[in-house]
C-alpha cells in the first residue's frame, strides 16, 4: 500500500517542485532553442528547405544524446517530439518536405519554422517566424505588419476570467 501512496503523492505535485522533472523540461528547452537559432542562420535565400530540416532533426538527436547521459539515465526515453517543419508563404504548418522535395527559400519568403523534442517525454517545443533576407516589401510586409498588430491586440485583451469572443472581436 506504501507504494501507492508514493504514487499519489508523486501526481499531487506539479512539475515545478519536482526537480527531475523541471530538468528534463529546460534541458529539451536548451535544446530547442539551440537548434531554432541554428534553423535561422540557415534559413537564406536558395537553400534547400529538406536539407535544413533533416540538419535540424540531426542536430536535436545528436544533442539528446549529451543530456542526462551517465548510467543510471541512459534508458530515458529521448527523441524528436516535433520534426522540423519550415512553411513558406501560404503554407500554414507543418510542411517538411522529403529529401526528393527541391523547394528553395527565396528573399523575401514568409518562413515559419517549428521543432521540438523530448527528454523522458517531457517535451520542449520552439517556432519563429521570419523573412528571408530580413525585408519584406508591399503587401506582404503590410499583411505582416497586420498579424503583428493583432497579436499586440490579443495580448493586451487577454486576462484572468476573460473569454475567447473579447480577444477574437480585438483581433
Amino acid at each position: 500500500m506504501e507504494g501507492a501512496e508514493e504514487q499519489v503523492d508523486q501526481f499531487d505535485k506539479t512539475f515545478i517542485e519536482t526537480p527531475a522533472i523541471l530538468d528534463k523540461y529546460k534541458a529539451a528547452a536548451v535544446i530547442c532553442d539551440a537548434a531554432l537559432e541554428k534553423a535561422i542562420t540557415l534559413c537564406v535565400a536558395d537553400a534547400n528547405i529538406s536539407e535544413i530540416c533533416g540538419t535540424i532533426d540531426a542536430m536535436m538527436e545528436h544533442e539528446l544524446t549529451q543530456v542526462f547521459s551517465n548510467k543510471k539515465s541512459k534508458k530515458l526515453e529521448r527523441g524528436i517530439a516535433f520534426p522540423c517543419c519550415i512553411s513558406v508563404n501560404e503554407v500554414c504548418g507543418h510542411y517538411s518536405p522529403c529529401p526528393d522535395d527541391t523547394l528553395t527559400l527565396k528573399a523575401e519568403d514568409l518562413v515559419k519554422i517549428e521543432l521540438g523534442c523530448h527528454i523522458d517525454g517531457y517535451v520542449g517545443n520552439a517556432a519563429h517566424t521570419i523573412v528571408v533576407g530580413g525585408k519584406a516589401s508591399g503587401k506582404k510586409a503590410d499583411v505582416i505588419l497586420a498579424a503583428y498588430n493583432a497579436f499586440l491586440a490579443a495580448t493586451r485583451t487577454i486576462s484572468v476570467g476573460g473569454i475567447n469572443q473579447d480577444v477574437s472581436e480585438k483581433i
